[in-house]
């Protein structure tokens, strides 16, 4: 973790949930660090490794940077925009080809998310495609996937891989950068019943179910990366009064994250002038030892917890699973039991294997590389 890391982390916050117009209301209650940073030669990777490269493009441009600065955040924003036209038209592609067959299916994070969230589609930092289907569609979706040019990375027979939470399909075009789609069957990780995606099923994406998924995002990336708090605070700026939170608070009670969902909320709403109702964040909070895991292994923030990104994306973050669930419930024991022993679906979809082979050292690796190194981090006097 570094001090300076920290420094960036809440310039990065203070610029890009900033207003986007003159005499525009400030999205930002607490108080800000300086509006123009000294070292863009630090900021400007950090950025890129937050995931809010391009957003910081755009949200910057009232700042009068060095030129050669600006070039090269307007380069990125630049290349990221014709990089999410090109992954729209073939979500676009998909999304037909799967309506023609009648199989039901909800775009997740790609183009039209950062349509949707900054009316800009070059605005979010985007890597593939990612689409939630119905389990018991996947046998069709495989061959569907198939026949529009998509190789399976996983092999072996697609009933053996019920189970995998998302599965990577590749379509090499050849002259061009591969496609990577993300096929989801789940929404939440390490769970054995999703009510979340049951309520998507049953009702499509609504407003509510849509940042129950933002903050699920958030969860499922240890808080580490600002990309997914940004989504959130954007999304309750803009459609906050929109949302039926009885509804959200329904289903997020029945969620075994409803603690992290909480800590998600709490965290965006600092950057925005919409309110969570107090009664929402009272019910998703944390139990003791749920908060004490979420504060040893994040931090006191979002700037912190983004400064320790490279642990919470080791063994490290293993912790923060736990401390955003229910900690004491069935659900919660079930979460800790799938963190220490996967299921076959979820080690194959992670690494390719075949479906004969051996599972055992894959197994015993993970538990010998995973749980010294999150014991060594909980444990560890914090500076």
């Amino acid at each position: 973790m570094s001090d300076h890391e920290r420094d960036l982390a809440r310039q990065l916050l203070s610029l890009c949930l900033a207003p986007t117009r003159p005499g525009a209301r400030p999205v930002s209650r607490p108080t800000a660090p300086s509006a123009e940073p000294a070292d863009w030669d630090a900021l400007i990777p950090f950025a890129i490794q937050q995931g809010v490269a391009p957003l910081l493009a755009v949200r910057s441009r009232h700042l009068a940077l060095p030129v050669i600065h600006r070039e090269r955040l307007e380069t990125i924003y630049s290349a990221n925009s014709l990089r999410n036209l090109r992954l729209a038209a073939e979500e676009s592609r998909l999304s037909a080809a799967l309506a023609a067959a009648g199989l039901r299916h909800w775009p997740l994070k790609g183009p039209s998310l950062s349509e949707r969230l900054y009316a800009d589609i070059g605005v979010r930092q985007i890597s593939d495609l990612d689409i939630l289907i119905e389990p018991a569609n996947l046998p069709r979706v495989d061959v569907v996937l198939a026949d529009l040019g998509y190789r399976r990375n996983t092999a072996g027979r697609i009933e053996s891989l019920a189970r995998a939470q998302e599965l990577l399909y590749i379509r090499d075009t050849g002259a061009s950068p591969a496609f990577y789609l993300d096929l989801h069957q789940r929404l939440l990780p390490y769970v054995r019943r999703d009510p979340l995606a049951a309520r998507v099923f049953a009702d499509g994406m609504t407003n509510e179910n849509l940042l129950l998924y933002l903050c699920a995002s958030q969860i499922t990336h240890r808080f580490a990366r600002l990309r997914y708090l940004c989504d959130v605070a954007t999304f309750l700026a803009r459609e906050g009064d929109s949302v039926d939170w009885d509804k959200f608070s329904a289903t997020a009670q029945r969620m075994p994250w409803g603690p992290g969902v909480g800590l998600a909320l709490h965290w965006a709403e600092e950057f925005t002038p919409a309110h969570v109702p107090p009664a929402v964040l009272h019910t998703l909070r944390p139990n003791p030892i749920g908060h004490l895991l979420l504060r040893r292994a994040l931090g006191a923030d979002a700037a912190e917890a983004a400064s320790r990104a490279r642990a919470l994306d080791g063994p490290a973050g293993a912790s923060v699973a736990l401390g955003a669930a229910f900690l004491g419930r069935p659900a919660a024991c079930g979460i800790a039991w799938r963190l220490m022993f996967p299921t076959r679906a979820y080690l194959r979809e992670q690494t390719g294997a075949p479906a004969n082979d051996l599972q055992a050292p894959a197994y015993a690796a993970r538990i010998m590389r995973k749980i010294p190194a999150a014991l060594r981090h909980l444990l560890k006097t914090t500076p």
